[in-house]
């Protein structure tokens, strides 16, 4: 298992300006050839096992998240010849039932930590993106979001992370993601949100008519977004990400995966690897 460690210092969650930064702590594991009436019984497993493997751990859902899963859009921009998904960060938008944003994400700092930078769309914006994230309009919102020199937006750490001009990218690639998401509690208070994804991508830089959708599924266990800062420093965290991880690997053998959604999706679509330029 690597290494669970959040930088020294900060905060899990802070605001700079219009942006929300967060550090996202935790892996992914990949489930491919695990159906889902095995995931779930293996998590009901799990909802006996885990406290008595990680002292004051408890495992929560939602009424109905497996049988009514949230669904989730992202819409992945790029250059014209993908530079960013080589880079392991990503540069999207997202949108669900209540709510949009922009967000640049950093790779994996090595030690299973990505740094979240986002933008969170308000009004008409929010609307238009929610209804049709990969319109002409949707498209225009986020283009004219890049462009800004006036504020601080994902594409200002595109360009200061990876010398990448966000006003070059377009879309490449859209996410579905199906969302059965587990909690994890510790000793009664926010931990882990963990949600259970099953992934359909396709190719927007091909004919709607031609484009296929490829298939994938995968589980986040992951640091809850608004964690208590206390909550974050408490072992206990890692050490429950550790088992359910470990846990999977032993019932499934089912690995941990580093690549993001992005690359995972490109690569099912033959878009990635690609070669380098330059």
């Amino acid at each position: 298992m690597p290494e669970l460690q959040l930088p020294a210092g900060e905060d899990v969650f802070a605001r700079s300006g219009k942006v929300n930064l967060f550090y996202q702590l935790g892996v992914k594991v990949d489930l491919t050839g695990v159906t889902s009436q095995q995931y779930f019984d293996w998590l009901d497993a799990m909802k006996d096992r885990l406290p008595r493997l990680v002292p004051g751990a408890e495992i929560g859902e939602k009424v109905e998240i497996r049988t009514s899963p949230v669904l989730n859009t992202g819409v992945y921009y790029d250059t014209d010849d993908y530079q960013i998904v080589r880079t392991g960060s990503l540069l999207r938008t997202t949108c669900a039932v209540t709510h949009a944003f922009c967000a640049f994400k950093l790779a994996d700092n090595g030690k299973d930590v990505r740094k979240d930078h986002r933008f969170v769309f308000q009004g008409k914006d929010r609307g238009i993106i929610r209804g049709a994230p990969a319109s002409a309009e949707a498209v225009t919102i986020v283009k004219r979001l890049l462009a800004r020199t006036d504020i601080e937006h994902p594409g200002t750490f595109l360009q200061r992370y990876h010398g990448i001009d966000p006003t070059t990218v377009e879309p490449a690639v859209i996410v579905k993601r199906y969302i059965s998401s587990f909690y994890v509690w510790l000793d009664k208070q926010d931990a882990l949100r963990c949600p259970m994804d099953r992934v359909y991508v396709g190719n927007l830089r091909e004919p709607e008519s031609d484009r296929k959708l490829r298939h994938f599924r995968e589980v986040e266990l992951m640091i809850y977004p608004h964690v208590d800062n206390e909550v974050a420093k408490d072992p206990r965290l890692a050490d429950a990400i550790r088992v359910l991880a470990e846990t999977l690997h032993e019932q499934f053998g089912a690995e941990i995966t580093k690549e993001i959604k992005y690359q995972r999706g490109a690569r099912a679509l033959g878009l990635y690897p690609v070669a380098a330029t330059g």
